[in-house]
């Protein structure tokens, strides 16, 4: 994974708080750009899915990682790109203050680590 951007942001925030990527696949579906399985590395029972989810909007040719709607956390894989039945947080791509959202989305996570615990 490249050093800069909005994944390594992810990546970086989620090992500073215990979490590690166990893996990182994708799916034949248009919005599945990528998903994550993370794990709580102190109990590895704990853990949940990151989506980056591709903009239903998005025209033309996209590169991997190009066009990305939504950062979505969830206990397991969506349906479909607005399937929220198991969601525990999401960040929206569509607007800046991208740090800010990021800390609301750790604070998210921090909760669920702590109601699951």
């Amino acid at each position: 994974m490249k050093k800069s951007g909005y994944k390594y942001q992810i990546e970086q925030a989620l090992l500073r708080e215990g979490w590690e990527i166990k893996t990182i696949d994708s799916t034949s579906v248009w919005w599945d750009d990528e998903h994550w399985e993370i794990t709580y590395k102190h109990n590895p029972v704990l853990s949940f899915y990151l989506y980056f989810i591709v903009d239903p909007m998005f025209e033309g040719e996209r590169e991997k990682g190009q066009g990305i709607y939504e950062v979505k956390a969830s206990t397991s894989f969506p349906n479909d790109w607005n399937d929220n039945r198991s969601k525990i947080t999401s960040i929206s791509m569509t607007k800046r203050k991208f740090d800010d959202k990021l800390k609301l989305f750790l604070e998210d996570v921090k909760r669920f680590k702590k109601d699951h615990l």
